[in-house]
């Protein structure tokens, strides 16, 4: 048995696992910081999702609650704020860990009698990192409630437009004939006025009809329409019973006794109160659907940053910290690291930068504004810096991996998020180019 000799414990470890264990917690506590860009970008992509599923309900007419629109919007206008809440905090938190590190990067170097001291450094930066962390989730719950307010109505409509598919198979709409709910499970239990009073099939209800489709028979069965009425035959809704209740539907022709399940009769009533008011609770501005749906929040240069203060924070070079803040900032300080590719790349940012603004003075004066062109070709010279900085980004990427600077994992999950976002931004470029191409023409 190993025994120290100088304590004669047996609780021994070897001097280079203790030194990879410290340098792993300690570079666990850095890599925190990413928890800013993750959380956004999830957020984002959970935006993203909810407007996709609300302009394909819209084009499906389900118009309902025009205010959807609103809170999405809402989300949308906030959602700036807090990308930017984030990135600076993150390069707050970065110069504070980058005081607690300094100079204690390179495991090798770190020595017996150093290691209280870095175990007690790890556990600053881990609170550190644990304080940036709650500030995120702080902030992203500010607007959280309304997006999951947002897809909780979303995901009712989809359910909703999925069971209609049985309804277009059996009746058509007439014409401004908009679709309400789809309510399956429903049974026929009694009617002084149908020939067929028995039957379990799905209520349909529209801002114009109420229809009944079940299946019937007992050899041969088959699906047909129990009943179709217009809404305004509908008098009153009530539930009748003591032990086993039933819902009576009092309608012109007749009672109507139908039997389904507690959730059933509880919304049942809402959406036949909002049938009969539709007008109130449809979005009738489908270019509003439109205009959402083009506009996005990028989140890559959030992650850019925050992966340039992670390496910065790993690698030692701390030369960030004292440069002024910008609002713009690059993925990797190679001034001092390869100056010629520095200067390449300074020169054409800056002759891009300048032909961009000559450019856009020459619109302006002349009021190329038409069709929104002027807009877009604004935004399509941004996309193109964009293009070029993540390009650059991943060069630099490539090339650390190949100096030794970054280890193996961080280099495929940096490179695979960049190829990511080099390849949604070209594909805005093309779609914003044929847009103006059109417009052109």
């Amino acid at each position: 048995m190993d025994m120290c000799p100088k304590c004669h414990s047996s609780r021994i470890i070897l001097l280079e696992e203790k030194r990879r264990s410290l340098a792993q917690e300690l570079r666990q506590a850095i890599m925190n910081i990413q928890h800013g860009h993750t959380k956004l970008r999830d957020f984002a992509n959970r935006l993203d999702s909810a407007k996709r599923i609300l302009v394909s309900l819209r084009m499906a007419n389900f118009l309902h609650y025009h205010w959807l629109e609103d809170k999405i919007e809402s989300i949308q206008e906030e959602l700036p704020a807090i990308k930017n809440r984030i990135g600076n905090q993150a390069e707050i938190v970065a110069r504070r860990m980058a005081a607690e590190t300094s100079g204690l990067i390179d495991y090798n170097r770190w020595t017996p009698e150093q290691f209280p001291f870095i175990e007690g450094v790890t556990n600053r930066v881990t609170e550190i990192s644990n304080h940036y962390k709650q500030n995120v989730d702080d902030a992203l719950n500010e607007v959280m409630p309304k997006l999951a307010d947002v897809s909780t109505q979303l995901e009712g409509l989809s359910y909703h437009r999925t069971e209609f598919k049985e309804f277009y198979e059996h009746v058509e709409l007439s014409v401004n004939e908009l679709p309400v709910c789809a309510l399956p499970d429903i049974k026929v239990v009694g009617s002084n006025f149908l020939k067929q009073d028995k039957a379990e099939g799905t209520l349909f209800i529209t801002n114009k009809r109420i229809i009944f489709i079940a299946e019937t028979g007992r050899l041969r069965k088959k699906t047909e329409t129990i009943f179709d009425f217009p809404l305004v035959y509908l008098k009153e809704i009530e539930e009748v019973g003591r032990l086993s209740k039933k819902l009576v539907l009092r309608l012109k022709q007749g009672n109507l006794r139908i039997s389904c399940n507690e959730e059933t009769k509880k919304v049942l009533p809402d959406y036949l109160e909002i049938a009969r008011r539709f007008e109130k609770y449809m979005q009738t501005d489908l270019q509003r659907v439109r205009k959402i749906e083009q506009k996005s929040v990028s989140i890559s240069d959030v992650r850019l940053k925050i992966e340039g203060l992670v390496y910065a924070l790993l690698s030692g070079d701390n030369q960030w910290s004292r440069e002024e803040p910008s609002s713009r900032r690059q993925f990797a300080t190679t001034r001092d690291l390869d100056p010629d590719r520095y200067r390449d790349y300074a020169f054409r940012k800056d002759y891009h930068d300048n032909s961009s603004r000559f450019r856009n003075h020459l619109q302006d004066m002349y009021g190329r504004t038409g069709h929104g062109y002027l807009e877009e070709n604004r935004e399509l010279e941004t996309l193109r810096r964009d293009a070029i900085e993540i390009d650059d980004a991943i060069d630099e990427t490539i090339r650390l991996m190949r100096n030794g600077h970054l280890v193996t994992e961080d280099f495929i999950r940096r490179y695979r998020g960049l190829m990511r976002d080099s390849y949604n931004t070209k594909r805005e470029i093309e779609r914003i180019a044929r847009e103006l191409s059109r417009y052109r023409w």
